[in-house]
């Protein structure tokens, strides 16, 4: 794997460096400051990698088709020492253990909401609202395969798809003994936070929603909001 991927995701260069392409507007907002929002759960002391440089390496190492630990350390170790100081690496980059042993402390949630934030913010606008045109969110639930929680259990997430812009907004996970109802109304509160509004969404789901107060009401397939 070459470092296009880095110079993609990662805008910032080093003075002088030549720039191969064009940087958008979208892609000004560089996924360092997006990811600097994310809390660090460790002791301030012996903090030997930088949370933002770690979670940029597996963002990258996850685009370029890791979907394990091991493989995220794979990538990282892979790449020369060019790509692990525009990483934010001082000359060596974390383990698979490290990286495992910090990711599974984060804030999920939080996580996901500044990484669908990042992904909207290199999206091209898209048309503003009108008859013509509608946002439209597809919710559906999917079980995680080769994830389990301690007891056993697979995972179950409901996820909320924007289908304009092919980004997965939000997600909640089921929780046991349970199903994707009661998920529906967190779910589309974390929408809302993303988006900034639901004025005028259309959202998509495969289940019944109960109506509560103060919530967004929905018919069993589909519901304007």
């Amino acid at each position: 794997m070459t470092s296009s991927l880095t110079e993609i995701v990662l805008p910032q260069r080093p003075p002088g460096m030549p720039c191969p392409m064009v940087v958008t507007d979208g892609d000004r907002r560089s996924l360092f400051v997006a990811l600097a929002a994310v809390a660090d759960p460790r002791d301030p002391r012996g903090r030997r990698y930088p949370l933002v440089a770690v979670l940029a390496a597996a963002v990258c190492a996850v685009i370029a088709g890791a979907c394990t630990f091991a493989a995220v350390s794979d990538w990282v170790r892979f790449q020369d020492r060019a790509v692990w100081a525009r990483l934010g690496f001082n000359g060596r980059v974390p383990a698979a253990t490290t990286v495992w042993r910090l990711l599974i402390r984060l804030d999920a949630e939080a996580l996901s909401q500044v990484l669908a934030r990042w992904l909207r913010s290199r999206t091209a606008p898209l048309p503003a609202g009108g008859h013509w045109w509608r946002r439209v969110i597809a919710v559906d639930g999917k079980v995680a395969r080769g994830a389990r929680l301690p007891a056993g259990r697979q995972i179950h997430l409901l996820s909320a798809y924007d289908t304009s812009t092919g980004i997965v907004l939000a997600q909640v996970q089921i929780a046991a003994k349970s199903n994707e109802i009661p998920a529906f109304t967190p779910l589309m509160l974390l929408v809302k936070t993303v988006l900034g509004s639901l004025e005028g969404v259309l959202i998509v789901a495969d289940a019944p929603c109960t109506p509560r107060s103060g919530t967004p009401t929905c018919s069993p397939n589909t519901a304007r909001i």
